[in-house]
């Protein structure tokens, strides 16, 4: 299933499920201070007959003029099935709120937020008949309850933005019921807990071994990700990774000579970015040092020739400090010192010392 999955073009991906254009819709309403946030659809004030409607049976009545447009909108094909939508919103396969811009930008730049729902909707039903489609047709129609909702939250004062957040999530449950609210929000709930505690993970661990905390760290994320541990860990880059770890192992490593210090750190970096990787970060960091010892050079040259030239006067003081640059760091580099010195001397300037 996931091999299929990966098969999907990455535009696709984006309008690859009826939930995935739910969640958009109702963010994209947020940022849109025209909509109106009425009853779900267009009322047709300005665009007769643009709408989807249903007559006295229930049966759902689709203008020719939306659903052109909707095919249109949403030509690309392969898309999911109603269970893969929910098996992979789930486990955040599907990240359903940061699609939320290639949608916008889907929808024709003359159309009003109300008729983007419109052709939205119509795709839905189209794509997914029956029992499936309603149910996406229902959560829509919460969304735009729940963004009214949000329009007239008032943060209230004296609270922390975690609190604010736990606010958030109450009223969301008081829309949704608490599986919908997970399958719509889970990710981003798991996110924002991981944030506030961490921490209090970094508290509680703070005395322990570099491995010993690295463990820890693996055992809070599962706990707090849950479902969705496996894909933010695959998601995650690998340079974040080898941050990480050595962040954690950090304590451990500045006790160690650089003769003992130097293979352990060589062995995290290949660990993550193989031979050839570790190699390379090996280099760049030499000439980073190579760089540093040069302008440290720099500056104590200049020193040394000011201390000699107290009364030098100023274009004598200007040629001198650039010849020495320029015979350190050469021509380009020398520039490059030079402009950053003068911002920072204006920024000493402005701040009065």
């Amino acid at each position: 299933m996931l091999e299929r999955l990966k098969e999907i073009p990455p535009k696709i991906w984006l309008f690859a499920s009826g939930f995935l254009i739910l969640i958009l819709l109702i963010i994209f309403l947020l940022w849109e201070p025209g909509s109106t946030g009425k009853e779900f659809g267009f009322d047709g004030g300005d665009s007769p007959g643009f709408t989807v409607t249903q007559n006295e049976n229930g049966e759902w009545i689709i203008n020719p003029e939306i659903m052109a447009t909707s095919r249109e909108l949403y030509k690309d094909g392969q898309w999911l099935s109603y269970d893969e939508i929910l098996k992979y919103a789930a486990n955040g396969e599907l990240d359903l709120v940061s699609s939320l811009w290639e949608l916008r930008r889907k929808c024709p730049a003359d159309y009003t937020p109300e008729q983007c729902n419109e052709i939205v909707k119509a795709f839905i039903l189209e794509q997914y008949p029956g029992a499936d489609g309603e149910r996406l047709v229902g959560l829509f129609r919460k969304y735009l309850s729940y963004e009214m909702v949000l329009r007239e939250f008032e943060q209230p004062r004296g609270k922390s933005q975690e609190e604010i957040y736990e606010i958030i999530k109450k009223k969301r449950r008081e829309i949704f019921s608490d599986q919908d609210a997970k399958l719509i929000f889970g990710l981003e709930e798991a996110e924002k807990e991981f944030q506030y505690g961490y921490d209090q993970f970094l508290s509680e661990v703070k005395n322990l071994p570099g491995d010993k905390k690295l463990a820890r760290y693996e055992e809070y994320r599962k706990g707090v990700y849950g479902n969705y541990y496996n894909t933010i860990n695959k998601r995650e880059p690998k340079f974040n990774k080898y941050e990480t770890e050595l962040y954690f192992k950090e304590a451990d490593l500045n006790k160690l000579s650089a003769a003992e210090k130097d293979p352990q750190v060589r062995a995290i970096r290949e660990k993550y970015f193989g031979k050839d990787g570790a190699d390379r970060i090996e280099k760049v960091l030499k000439e980073i040092d190579a760089e540093k010892k040069k302008e440290e050079q720099t500056a104590q040259e200049e020193q040394n020739w000011l201390k000699s030239h107290p009364t030098a006067r100023p274009e004598e003081k200007e040629k001198a400090l650039n010849e020495i640059r320029v015979k350190i760091l050469g021509q380009e580099e020398a520039e490059a010192y030079g402009r950053r010195k003068a911002l920072e001397e204006d920024q000493k300037r402005l701040q009065g010392k």
